[in-house]
């Protein structure tokens, strides 16, 4: 893992999960996260590679310890600051799934996931 983007992003997997599941200790949480990224090593397309790490970290995690529900002042789940010039891309993805709620888009009333 060579690329510097990527590895910021990895870096960023390890924060949020850190804070969800502090129970279990930051290395254990980074040893999963390591583990996952050498599982997907192998695969030609990077791109995705931060979200598909923290996914199945999160599955294997959340087979371990409850996770800690992270909310800011607000009460909005918080958002774990890149270099402040772009948005994680899971925060990017979750905020178009928060526009596009609705009833014609599979919403059945309860509001955004």
């Amino acid at each position: 893992m060579g690329d510097p983007v990527e590895q910021h992003a990895i870096q960023n997997v390890v924060e949020r999960l850190d804070a969800r599941y502090p129970s279990l200790g930051r290395a254990h949480v980074r040893a999963v996260i390591d583990e996952e990224v050498t599982r997907l090593a192998g695969n030609p397309v990077r791109e995705y590679l931060p979200a598909l790490v923290e996914h199945a970290a999160d599955e294997r995690l959340r087979q371990e310890a409850d996770p800690v529900a992270v909310v800011d002042d607000s009460g909005r789940a918080a958002v774990v600051a890149d270099d402040g010039d772009q948005l994680d891309p899971m925060e990017v993805e979750r905020r178009a799934r928060e526009q596009r709620a609705g009833f014609l888009f599979g919403d059945l009333g309860g509001g955004p996931a």
